[in-house]
């Protein structure tokens, strides 16, 4: 893999720490004062780190000081005003449901503090205890070098199964580094102690399709233009489909020194489809300064090079199998100065509907429900009864994960048709053992479990903005050490809030392809552009990388230690992942291969504390 890394395997991370004297200790096992970023009002290190394709903003007034960490266009003034109204370590909240962009706040109010992520968790935050005192970090894997902790190895067997329901997702990979989610804050006193508030709600569902789309097309400006506000080079992926196209508009109609765009094809049937349709885009773009096509040909294969995929994450997503191509366009990005590269991952999660959205429908509107289902059942050929008991299911999300767990315990299919979203599955490969853990932690996670949102479709809109969320903060962090912040402004919270508040049954509808973003873009790109009804993907691609490099997967898993560490039947494994001529390969692969780099790359790292 030719210009992989131009800077090793360095890690942009950020602590918070509590204002007490053991805290500032930390500050110095951290690299000492050249990393503290902000401090407390007291003089304490409040933040310290390093950060690589991030922007630190900060205010200050006499009780109060407050940062956002990330891509924000909040100035210094705004965050000074930010901090003087703050009485309170809880009014910080107001910059995290104010301010556009993808970003962390933290802030110090009379030694007070208060930190918190996107609600979607694009940017996340994790804590735990050192000593008497509980510390922060938008990184799991520097809390856990700090804390000397340990791989929790229930939560390894986890990560190895292909979707993880929530509260599985949530789990962190070391014991005693808990995950914030996404939608709480987390106060820690001076005396170290913590405790969590909620400061974000999914927002009502009750706009129609004309006025939610103009709402979402100025989200999506804002998200936008809040990093490519001031000089800084652009890069922006122009693929010609309905998510990354209107981001390049929005990037190109907002940049002084105008940007390069970039659109990819392939040469399989109906590969140049996309740069077709980028060209027919490009026609009303201002400031496309140049626009960079290549084949997919120039690049490597399909799982090719994952070995050499060297950035260490801190949790296993597939931007490690996805690694080698975007750390090329990163590669190249770096040597164009490019500070940003913005890409459309999101789209589909947030613009597409699930059957879930259905399901809640049918509580309301029965036969429109109804209408909307068997339109996309019958051409899938799914039967009416099928039909039936998806809609008609009324069994709570515990209820619903108890059963797929009691019936995965036996090997038996879950009864009625998934819901409430990614189904629980256990691959065959599982070792006995493995097996058995993970059906005594999904059952012991039972207890007062909650969903994300009452209503199955509330539900599954967070879970599933989520789980692109997760690969949207890997693929980030694959851009730290290029210096070039890798970002998806699709999933950014006043994004998928706008989103969300679009009437289900106008954000997407069988007979038309992302019609929320079609409206919101009418008038702005060309007509014959917004006729767009699909994308092709790349399919073929996935199934000739595999058979070239499946050797050099399962070498790489089996260096991990995953074969032979009792989570695994070795034999069971390698049968069922053989790769096939003309069949792409299981999904189950990519998680067993993401986990296995992970665990390669965290051995490999070098310490961020002395």
């Amino acid at each position: 893999m030719q210009n992989a890394v131009v800077n090793g395997n360095g890690r942009s991370y950020v602590v918070a720490l509590p204002d007490n004297d053991a805290a500032a200790s930390i500050a110095d096992r951290l690299g000492g004062p050249e990393r503290v970023l902000a401090s407390h009002v007291s003089g304490r290190p409040l933040l310290v780190g390093t950060l690589s394709g991030n922007r630190l903003i900060s205010g200050s007034a006499d009780e109060a000081c407050v940062s956002v960490v990330g891509q924000c266009a909040v100035t210094q003034e705004e965050m000074n005003r930010y901090a003087a109204r703050a009485s309170a370590p809880t009014d910080f909240s107001r910059v995290q449901l104010q301010c556009s962009g993808s970003f962390l706040t933290f802030g110090s109010y009379q030694g007070n503090v208060y930190a918190s992520g996107q609600a979607l968790e694009t940017r996340r935050l994790w804590w735990c205890s050192i000593g008497e005192n509980t510390v922060i970090s938008d990184r799991a894997d520097v809390l856990a070098e700090l804390a000397d902790l340990a791989f929790d190895e229930t939560a390894i067997a986890l990560r190895l199964l292909p979707a993880q329901p929530h509260p599985i997702d949530q789990i962190g990979l070391w014991s005693g580094v808990q995950p914030l989610p996404g939608d709480q804050a987390l106060l820690v006193g001076q005396d170290g102690e913590a405790r969590r508030i909620t400061w974000w709600n999914m927002p009502s569902e009750d706009v129609d399709l004309q006025n939610g789309a103009v709402a979402f097309r100025d989200a999506l400006e804002k998200a936008v233009t809040s990093r490519t506000a001031g000089n800084a080079e652009v890069v922006c992926d122009l693929s010609g489909g309905l998510d990354s196209t209107p981001i390049c508009y929005f990037a190109a109609a907002n940049s002084g020194s105008g940007i390069v765009a970039r659109t990819l094809f392939h040469p399989d049937p109906g590969g140049r489809e996309d740069l077709a349709w980028a060209k027919k885009a490009l026609t009303v773009m201002p400031n496309v300064r140049e626009h960079l096509v290549k084949s997919t040909d120039e690049f490597v294969d399909f799982y090719e090079g994952v070995d050499e995929v060297n950035v260490v994450l801190d949790e296993p997503t597939q931007a490690i199998t996805a690694g080698p191509r975007i750390m090329a366009l990163l590669s190249e990005d770096a040597q164009k100065n490019a500070a940003i590269h913005l890409n459309g991952l999101g789209g589909d999660h947030i613009l597409r509907g699930v059957a879930g959205w259905e399901h809640t429908l049918a509580r309301s509107h029965p036969l429109l429900a109804w209408r909307r289902s068997r339109s996309e059942h019958i051409p899938a050929g799914t039967s009416v009864m099928s039909t039936l008991r998806q809609l008609s299911d009324r069994r709570s999300y515990r209820a619903w994960l108890a059963d797929g767990i009691a019936k995965k315990a036996k090997s038996l299919r879950p009864p009625g048709v998934n819901d409430w979203s990614s189904p629980l599955a256990l691959p065959e490969w599982l070792s006995a053992d493995a097996r058995e853990t993970v059906v005594k932690a999904v059952r012991s996670l039972l207890s007062g479990l909650d969903p994300l949102h009452p209503t199955v479709a509330g539900h599954s809109d967070i879970y599933f903005a989520r789980d692109a969320a997760k690969l949207v903060r890997g693929t980030g962090q694959l851009g730290n050490p290029f210096g070039v912040a890798y970002e998806a402004p699709l999933l950014d919270d006043r994004v998928v809030e706008a989103a969300f508040r679009v009437r289900r049954t106008e954000r997407d509808t069988p007979l038309e392809w992302k019609p929320l973003m079609k409206s919101a873009m009418r008038g702005i790109l060309p007509k014959g552009y917004l006729m767009r009804t699909s994308k092709v993907g790349g399919g073929a691609q996935s199934v000739r990388g595999y058979l070239r490099h499946h050797d050099v997967l399962v070498g790489l898993v089996e260096e991990s230690g995953l074969l032979d560490g009792g989570l695994i039947d070795r034999t069971a494994f390698l049968n069922s992942t053989r790769p096939d001529r003309w069949e792409p390969p299981s999904p189950e692969i990519h998680n067993v291969v993401n986990l296995g780099k992970f665990i390669l790359n965290q051995r490999r790292t070098a310490p961020v504390a002395a």
